[in-house]
């Protein structure tokens, strides 16, 4: 092969690798976007808290396990991905997959789940960004109120 030919072949390759990552990253952002929705209104958890660093208290990190193991079950997203995207270990999600596996044992929670997990892959192939005004927008509709 030319040397022409390589750099044609590699140039190929990367804009493939490229593309692959792009569609990887809007998958994974509506992917977060519906874990946001459906996690907050579900579990009545701020969404930001479901991102957040730190464990906080139980009933977000409950809910955070529940959103860890429904990005990794319901949108097939691997171990490593999941973490990826929660700024966790994949063994932490790991964990997270197995203590939510635990709790199906209770009909509600298992019934919650079935729902989440039919609604999810669903939310991540629409749009789901939710309807929300720009902060110059808010500032001008407070000044008239």
């Amino acid at each position: 092969m030319t040397r022409a030919s390589l750099l044609s072949a590699l140039k190929t390759r990367q804009r493939l690798v490229a593309d692959r990552q792009t569609a990887d990253d809007l998958r994974h952002r509506q992917t977060r976007v519906a874990i946001d929705l459906a996690i907050s209104n579900v579990f009545g958890v701020d969404a930001d808290l479901l991102w957040s660093g730190t464990r906080g208290v139980r009933d977000i990190a409950e809910a955070r396990q529940v959103a860890m193991y429904l990005a990794h079950v319901c949108c097939r997203m691997s171990l490593t991905e999941v973490g990826t995207m929660f700024g966790r270990d994949r063994t932490t999600v790991a964990h997270a997959c197995l203590k939510v596996e635990c709790r199906r044992d209770d009909p509600n929670f298992d019934r919650a789940l079935d729902v989440l997990g039919w609604a999810l892959p669903t939310l991540v192939q629409r749009d789901v960004t939710p309807n929300r005004i720009s902060p110059r927008e808010e500032i001008e509709e407070h000044q008239w109120l």
